[in-house]
């Protein structure tokens, strides 16, 4: 049986003497008053009379698991988002300025071929259009009787108009040519190293390379037949180094650079923006729950800008808000009666004596205590005796509710917070008292049976705490238990 009731909802009251609920009250114990000895007790205590009388010894608890430990170094979201983003952006902006200067080289030596293709075609057609047969006497180059080595002077203004090499080839030797060696003497008389060439532009073909090594250096080149009386007999040779070719683009490649770097800067920025906005939404809603752990309370409301946009955080919030709403109803409700439990009803009269402490205002304390529950548990069960507190706890709401606040203190015992003054509470509790003994209960076989309640009330005149108004109105309802009980006293 103990075992039983151990089961019971907590509805434990004030030690009294046994007594029939409708007999007489015998002469109390003498017992010192609960509110009393729980004034002396921190303020975050829970009543004794809100424990089970005894505890029945149990099993050893297991040892409570532990929480992961934290890395000691903090990291923010922030730097975490701009370490996950950073290395992509720079890893793609790395890949595109690569692609970028890939395809400007490969444009850029188009343009370049088509330049030597086409300087190389006008100075054929310009040696082709001198009359006479093209022949080579003593390394000097003729047209039938006319020596045309003056011609050089023609090669040097198109070297200085488009900064190219150009060459005069006969058979494969050069025979005029802008081209100097090391030492920056003429490369006249120097022979065409790939023979693939030759035989190709006396084909009729024009050629164009990038790999030929002249004077140790890779240069593009371009070949065009050279005509001689309708024949071939030569060529014409456009040139430019490698290194050159890539000395002139140097500028464009350090434009490609600063246009990635610039893209990833930009777009790097804009997402630290953005990614800041989102996580200054979350660290909103982070220290609303901060503050509602902290606090214990559900008071606060979470900050407008959480919902700017209609997006995955503001659901987040609404549902941090509804956690709250529960988290309120669960720490400061008592499940049985819907009143305010302890630790809220601490809170309530907290507030309360501070506005008035600082307004100069008045506020009076009720401690109710029902007469003889203890008898309604040992005869009718712990059922009735929680049907008995629920009805008594809604009289005490709806009397409570426009002036104060009710709060069930401890088992059968009941604490309301009034901003009245003395006067009119006592008739506010007159009516209380009244409404309580009108109730009719009934027990299991349904016989019926009344309840009364013995109230102490105390009102704020200037104390430094709380606490010493709650003992003033404790020792009230402690004189009205020695008076008969179904009493006031102030």
């Amino acid at each position: 049986m103990d075992e039983e009731k151990s089961l019971q909802p907590k509805n434990e009251e004030v030690a009294e003497e046994p007594v029939k609920v409708s007999e007489e009250p015998a002469k109390d114990s003498g017992e010192k008053p609960a509110v009393e000895a729980a004034a002396e007790t921190p303020a975050t205590e829970e009543s004794a009379a809100e424990k089970p009388a005894t505890e029945e010894p149990g099993p050893e608890k297991p040892a409570r698991a532990r929480t992961p430990r934290r890395n000691r170094h903090k990291t923010t979201v922030q730097l975490q988002i701009n370490f996950l983003t950073l290395i992509p952006i720079l890893l793609m902006g790395i890949l595109f300025m690569l692609i970028g200067m890939s395809m400007f080289k490969k444009s850029a030596m188009e343009e370049m071929f088509k330049l030597l293709r086409g300087t190389a075609i006008v100075a054929s057609e310009h040696f082709s259009s001198i009359d006479g047969y093209l022949h080579l006497e003593g390394g000097e180059l003729y047209f039938d009787d006319e020596r045309i080595s003056d011609e050089q002077s023609y090669l040097d203004r198109v070297k200085d108009a488009y900064g190219i090499e150009i060459s005069v080839i006969y058979g494969n030797n050069r025979v005029l040519t802008t081209l100097t060696d090391t030492d920056g003497k003429t490369m006249n008389g120097t022979m065409l190293a790939d023979s693939r060439i030759v035989m190709e532009v006396f084909k009729g073909n024009i050629v164009s390379t990038e790999k030929n090594v002249i004077r140790k250096e890779q240069f593009l080149c371009v070949y065009v037949p050279l005509l001689g009386r309708d024949n071939v007999c030569g060529m014409i040779e456009t040139a430019i180094s490698l290194k050159q070719f890539n000395h002139m683009n140097r500028q464009f490649y350090i434009y490609i650079v600063l246009l990635t770097l610039l893209t990833i800067g930009v777009t790097f920025l804009l997402i630290s923006f953005f990614t800041r906005q989102l996580i200054k939404r979350l660290a909103l809603i982070r220290d609303y729950l901060e503050e509602l752990v902290t606090k214990q309370t559900a008071e606060q409301e979470m900050n407008p800008l959480v919902y700017r946009y209609n997006d995955e955080i503001a659901t987040l919030a609404e549902h941090a808000t509804t956690i709250a709403t529960s988290l309120k109803t669960v720490m400061g409700t008592d499940p049985l009666t819907g009143l305010y439990n302890r630790r809220a009803g601490r809170q309530h009269l907290k507030e309360l004596w501070e506005t008035s402490h600082k307004n100069f205002t008045v506020f009076t304390i009720v401690i109710g205590d029902l007469d003889f529950f203890k008898n309604v548990n040992d005869q009718y069960g712990h059922d009735v005796g929680d049907t008995v507190l629920v009805g008594v706890a809604d009289i005490l709401k709806k009397h409570a509710e426009s002036e104060g606040f009710a709060v069930r203190w401890g088992g059968e015992e009941f604490l309301m917070g009034f901003t009245a003054a003395r006067d009119e509470t006592y008739e506010i509790v007159k009516n209380i008292s009244k409404d309580i003994k009108r109730q009719t209960f009934y027990s299991a076989d349904r016989k019926p049976f009344h309840m009364s309640m013995t109230f102490g009330i105390a009102s704020f005149a200037g104390q430094e705490n709380i606490d010493e108004v709650i003992r003033i109105a404790d020792n009230n309802l402690y004189e009205g238990k020695h008076k008969g009980r179904d009493c006031i006293v102030s």
